[in-house]
Parts: C-alpha cells; structure tokens; sequence
C-alpha cells in the first residue's frame, strides 16, 4: 500500500448516494436554487484561494454543516471538462447527496489546459488535499475521513490526486509538508488510461490539448 493508506477504495460510483436525495435533487434545478437551498443549513465559504501557480488563483468553495458537535467527514470534489474546460460552479448538484448526509463539501477547481498543460491540473488538486488538510482544525474537519471524488476528467483527477506517490515530485509547489492520506476514492467514470485518448482510434483532441504527448502518461 502506498502513503496514502487507504482504508478502503471506491474506483466506481455508488448507486445508493445517487438515491439518497432524488426527490430533493429533482426540485433544485439550477444553481441558484441550489444554493437557496444549501445555505439554509449550511455555511458556505466561496472562492477561497487554496494556491498560485502560472499567475492563476486556484480557488475551492466550502460547504460546512452547521450545528454539528465534532469533526466531519469531508469530501473533496473535482469537476469534469475533459481537463479543457468546465468550473466548479456547474456541478453543485452533485454535491447534494453528500450535503444532505451531512458532509463537509470542498468544490475545487484547477488550471485547465488553456492555462497550464498536464500536470498542472493534477498538482493544483494535491495542493488542494493539501490546504484541506493544513486547515481542517479550523473548519472542523476530519482528516482519518477524507474522500476524493469527481466526474470524468474530475474522476480521473481525484483518483490520481489519491494514489500517487510521494515520489513522483508532484506535491512539490503545495506549501507545507503534510502527508496527503485519504480514505477513500469514489471515480465517477472517469479514465484510467489516459494513452488511450493520446494516439489510436480512441484520440480526442481535448485529451491532446492538455496532455501534448505520450510522455507524461504515468499521470
């Protein structure tokens, strides 16, 4: 096992946290209501700036339930896009069966490919782990509890965010020396085999635009 000392490992996503709030999934049909709705029952903390790489302000929102009595569990999400494209805002909805188990949410987002090439994304989102981490005390977070999850490129980015090794060198911009640990990944269809989209009869331009080549595909 590596540093991160999973206790367990979710590579698929769970039905059943799908359908803990259908019904209340199905009246938020925009962002807006969303967080109408959310901020009723929970503090939200947006665009907090967690690190600064290519002159770009890297920012997280936080979702922290309010009245609980100890340290909670926390899930940090990535948004999809293919790496290219996308931002934090247009999957709040998908933070909603966490939020109403009572999770801490951390939403990030990370320099796309316009921005900055691969593993720039894949660095953004350890110092991301990182920030959460160095400031759980302060937001009554438990760090034995953390969960990576995403969708699509956001998967593909919460999977690596947990498993990768020390030394690979790609926490090394993330202030801080903290062990990056978590509990749990939950990868919704997010790739494994980022080659695969780099060269053959499955390439896709995007997958090109942030990654340039073959040559980083250990990532």
């Amino acid at each position: 096992m590596s540093r991160r000392s999973m206790s367990f490992v979710m590579l698929v996503g769970i039905g059943l946290l799908a359908g803990v709030t259908i019904e209340a999934s199905a009246q938020l049909r925009d962002t807006s209501a969303f967080l109408a709705h959310v901020s009723n029952q929970y503090r939200v903390i947006p665009n907090v700036t967690y690190h600064v790489a290519s002159d770009h302000e890297n920012k997280l929102d936080l979702y922290l339930p309010r009245n609980v009595s100890g340290p909670t569990p926390v899930l940090m999400f990535v948004h999809g896009g293919g790496w290219v494209r996308g931002t934090k805002e247009s999957n709040v909805l998908r933070l909603l069966p966490y939020l109403e188990m009572g999770w801490a949410v951390v939403n990030v987002e990370y320099r796309l490919g316009a921005v900055a090439r691969a593993p720039a994304a894949v660095e953004d989102c350890l110092c991301a782990l990182r920030w959460l981490i160095q400031n759980a005390e302060e937001y009554n977070l438990d760090t034995s509890r953390i969960v990576t999850t995403g969708n699509s490129a956001g998967g593909h980015l919460a999977l690596t965010t947990a498993i990768i090794p020390t030394s690979a060198g790609l926490d090394r911009e993330c202030p801080g020396s903290e062990e990056l640990n978590v509990a749990a990944i939950i990868n919704w269809y997010g790739i494994t085999d980022v080659a695969d989209l780099l060269d053959g009869p499955n390439i896709r331009s995007y997958a090109v635009e942030w990654m340039g080549s073959l040559s980083l595909i250990h990532i």
